[in-house]
């Protein structure tokens, strides 16, 4: 079982003692009817029962609607870019509320994130207002701790689809479309699940709800692992899956006598790129947490060039994508030609999958530790040290 990285940490000082602080902000997405307006209710409600302080954010889009704005009164770019800033705005004050607050731990629960507005507009006007905010694609994808997309109604639950009461404006088919394509948009993010129409509506929120726990935590996040040696698939098919993003990962290892072990990490490439370090911190003698950092390119080369304390630097493309309801992780090293490694995450050990029909799996490594990116780094390490 391993700790998942915490992205939003910080110190409080409580009657002269320094609390570590957790602020976990969590997306739910998803096509019209999914059911993210109840979920993010019921979710709030079973947070707080466990004693679990809770903010949540209404979806800006549908502020705007109720005061007669829309892409076609105002033009698709400033709406869009409107519905960009105040939600920017929003999470920001939400992050400060949250520090302020009292506590371990507080949970932010957004409906829709700023990615969503991706699938809504033209690339480009995105990519223009996004720039304007010092904002990217790729920081954006990996700005928040989990993202959860909620399957429309429209797929597996027609009958479902409008049962709200609620005025829909895009027919069932437009659904499905927006769907897919909010799914293809938030595919590359570090955590993301997909909840399905495969039960009645309760059965949907309750595995939700798990899927929750193991990111909030109770009281520790739960992450377990799975990872296989597999034949080289077909790139190239893979590629023209809708749902799947390639992301260029740099990663190297450290350790230093000031610092410990760390690790930094190059996520994507030129000007989307997002260089992270990830320290290991020591809560007790059983626990630890991983914390990341957003750091300056300047740093991260600075670091690599340097190569003070470094012991292993590795380079791969990472293939994120989803195959029926699970999300694969799926590595390819510059090293190997015949085969690459799959992962996936579970919330227990006894949670059955479906590995995806073009995978051919040669061996689980999922406790081998030859396999562990820190071990290949070191043995691989002469292909990627910059000369």
């Amino acid at each position: 079982m391993c700790a998942p990285s915490e992205k939003h940490i910080v110190y409080n000082v409580t009657n002269g003692e320094i609390i570590m602080k957790r602020i976990i902000k969590i997306v739910l997405t998803g096509g019209p009817c999914g059911g993210k307006s109840r979920a993010i209710r019921f979710v709030e409600a079973e947070l707080k029962k466990r004693g679990t302080e809770v903010l949540t954010a209404p979806e800006t889009a549908s502020e705007l609607f109720a005061q007669g704005k829309s892409p076609q009164k105002n033009g698709s770019y400033q709406f869009h870019r409107e519905l960009f800033s105040i939600q920017l705005s929003r999470e920001k004050e939400l992050e400060q509320k949250a520090a302020s607050l009292p506590g371990s731990k507080t949970v932010i629960l957004l409906d829709r994130g700023l990615l969503d507005s991706m699938a809504y507009t033209d690339h480009a006007d995105f990519e223009r207002y996004c720039a304007e905010f010092s904002q990217s694609e790729e920081k954006l994808r990996n700005s928040y701790d989990a993202v959860f997309h909620l399957v429309t109604a429209a797929k597996g639950a027609e009958e479902f689809y409008n049962a709200d009461g609620a005025i829909r404006t895009e027919a069932p088919d437009l659904a499905r479309r927006l769907d897919s394509k909010l799914l293809s948009v938030w595919a590359g993010t570090p955590h993301l699940r997909v909840i399905d129409n495969s039960t009645d509506f309760d059965g949907k929120l309750k595995r939700l709800f798990n899927e929750v726990m193991g990111v909030v935590g109770d009281p520790e996040p739960i992450e377990i692992e799975r990872k296989f040696l597999i034949e080289m698939p077909e790139l190239s098919a893979l590629e023209g899956m809708e749902a799947c993003r390639r992301v260029t990962i740099e990663q190297a290892y450290f350790l230093t006598k000031t610092e410990g072990k760390f690790r930094i990490r190059k996520r994507g490439s030129g000007e989307q790129a997002v260089y992270i370090k990830t320290v290991k911190k020591k809560l007790n003698e059983m626990s630890r947490i991983e914390i990341e950092e957003e750091i300056p390119r300047e740093e991260y080369d600075s670091l690599i060039s340097e190569r003070n304390g470094m012991f292993g630097i590795i380079a791969k493309d990472r293939y994120c994508f989803v195959s029926g309801s699970q999300y694969f992780e799926l590595d390819v090293f510059p090293f190997w030609t015949d085969r690459a490694i799959l992962e996936l995450e579970l919330l227990s050990e006894e949670q059955g999958f479906t590995l995806p029909d073009f995978v051919k799996p040669i061996k689980e490594v999922t406790n081998d530790k030859n396999y562990k990116n820190s071990v290949l780094s070191q043995k691989y390490r002469h292909l990627f040290e910059r000369r």
